[in-house]
């Protein structure tokens, strides 16, 4: 699961219902299930999500270090 921005979980989910999903319990807080069982995974994508959700969720001095290297 990753988080992400305000809405975006929704059009992930629309545009492909296959490999994004609404998880239980955490979807109303901007949270969205992402499958990586399911072929073809894009890695950069999944990367893409990690490094978003992480910004949205860390402290801003931690998520500053991120976006500095």
């Amino acid at each position: 699961m990753c988080k992400v921005a305000k809405g975006r979980s929704e059009g992930l989910i629309s545009q492909d219902p296959i490999r994004f999903y609404r998880p239980a319990y955490m979807h109303h807080h901007g949270w969205v299930g992402l499958r990586v069982d399911r072929p073809p995974v894009d890695w950069r994508e999944v990367e893409g999500l990690v490094v978003e959700s992480y910004l949205l969720v860390a402290p801003k001095r931690l998520a500053a270090s991120v976006t500095d290297v």
